[in-house]
């Protein structure tokens, strides 16, 4: 479809993903989002990485965003001394007598001051003893790494949520499409059904008075009356205005998704008023119908940023 190609609409759903691997270490970056009515952003880094986290708001600020992201970043260094275990000695002489008192309670004889290997073992296992702790990776020295894969991720992020837009397009205006004959269709009934009424009003008088008895002004009156109270031709021309609004906004950059959803509620507004006024069973199928895809489309733009 021509009226797409061109679009630059994006979901709100979408995956990047990207990797750096040097000698030292290796940065994997992964992004993925889905629906929400704002912007909500959840970075998850390691605790060396945590001050890295405004590079991160940094680049997402350079593109007008919308919906829940979240950003997982791994970070493994190669060097093999990524971390290491401490040993609390304090905690260890204080375990120690503790366990030589209860051994006095229950033995007759005190725990002797040498331990088995598998009395060490168990002594390590109480809480706070062995502590790991992690390297600490020099954050200046893969800043510009971390930001080119955090690019290069966003970059496959970005390119999903145009690829997905497109779809949705293709879809909407698809439908759009659907309204616009139905909504011609309706305009084209609109007279007939006045017709109908004059007609109907005259075969029923007719039943009752003699044809020269009549008053054909009367009748006139009552069609105008009719046709007053069931003329929607202001509907319809609000509901093609905005049909053409929502083509344009789908051309428009950055967040449009809201102010799609605004001309949404219109369209809705002014198709129910159609439905209130038009007296007609071929009018209300084609009510029917365009409300349909009406509500087809307000489903689809929930999806778009």
């Amino acid at each position: 479809m021509n009226k797409i190609k061109n679009l630059t609409v994006r979901s709100m759903t979408g995956f990047g993903t990207a990797a750096c691997d040097k000698e030292n270490y290796k940065i994997t970056i992964e992004i993925k989002s889905v629906n929400n009515r704002y912007k909500d952003v959840s970075a998850h880094l390691p605790m060396g990485l945590r001050s890295l986290e405004q590079v991160i708001n940094d680049c997402l600020n350079k593109y007008s965003l919308r919906g829940k992201i979240d950003i997982y970043v791994n970070f493994i260094d190669k060097t093999g001394d990524s971390n290491s275990i401490t040993v609390d000695r304090n905690l260890v002489s204080s375990y120690q007598k503790a366990l030589t008192k209860i051994a006095g309670i229950i033995n007759s004889e005190p725990l002797s001051g040498n331990m088995s290997i598998h009395e060490l073992i168990a002594l390590s296992a109480y809480p706070g003893i062995l502590t790991r702790e992690d390297k600490i990776p020099d954050i200046e020295s893969l800043r510009d790494d971390f930001i080119n894969t955090l690019e290069g991720a966003l970059a496959v992020f970005l390119q999903m949520k145009l690829t997905e837009g497109k779809n949705l397009c293709h879809d909407i205006l698809y439908r759009i499409d659907i309204i616009r004959k139905k909504t011609g269709c309706l305009c084209e009934l609109n007279p007939a059904i006045v017709e109908k009424y004059r007609q109907n009003l005259i075969t029923t008088l007719g039943e009752y008075l003699n044809a020269n008895d009549i008053d054909q002004t009367r009748i006139i009156q009552e069609a105008a009356i009719y046709a007053e109270k069931t003329n929607y031709t202001e509907e319809t021309t609000r509901l093609k205005s905005h049909l053409d609004q929502f083509e344009q906004t789908l051309k428009a950059c950055g967040n449009i998704g809201r102010k799609l959803d605004f001309i949404v509620q219109e369209m809705n507004r002014e198709i129910n008023t159609i439905a209130s006024k038009a007296n007609s069973s071929q009018a209300g199928q084609l009510v029917v119908d365009v409300k349909g895809e009406i509500e087809k489309i307000r489903e689809q733009i929930q999806n778009i940023e």
